[in-house]
């Protein structure tokens, strides 16, 4: 039983350091603690493909939508988060919020998230996020 809280204890920290390179736009960060053989899904995603596999194409994807958000000057900020083991070894179910501000609004906008992320070893090497724009 130490050994799975354990699992769950690192689990977190490589979740909670994804989040962190997220607010603070580090993505070279972020694709350190990315799998090489990375797969992630976006199921009802409109803005980018459903399926990415492998890190570097998932940083090809994903730099022109982190660019547009450089080039907006929005901020980010995570509001809460819940983290939870699920009884498969290695796979977690993340809730989160990211709160979103913008230099042309006076109220930030907040956006929901649910992830199934699988980390193996220190590296998330599966994800299938669900947000709302």
């Amino acid at each position: 039983m130490a050994e799975s809280r354990k699992d769950y204890e690192n689990a977190l920290e490589v979740f909670k350091l994804q989040l962190d390179c997220v607010v603070n736009d580090d993505r070279e960060k972020q694709m350190g603690i990315h799998a090489e053989d990375l797969r992630y899904e976006f199921p009802f995603a409109n803005d980018r493909p459903n399926l990415i596999e492998g890190r570097d194409t998932f940083k090809k994807v994903m730099e022109p939508i982190w660019e547009r958000r450089r080039k907006n000057k929005r901020k980010l900020s995570v509001d809460k988060y819940e983290f939870h083991a699920t009884d498969e070894a290695g796979l977690f179910l993340a809730v989160f919020a990211l709160i979103a501000f913008f230099d042309n609004q006076e109220e930030p906008v907040s956006s929901p998230y649910v992830q199934l992320l699988r980390i193996h070893n220190g590296y998330i090497v599966e994800v299938r996020e669900y947000f709302g724009p």
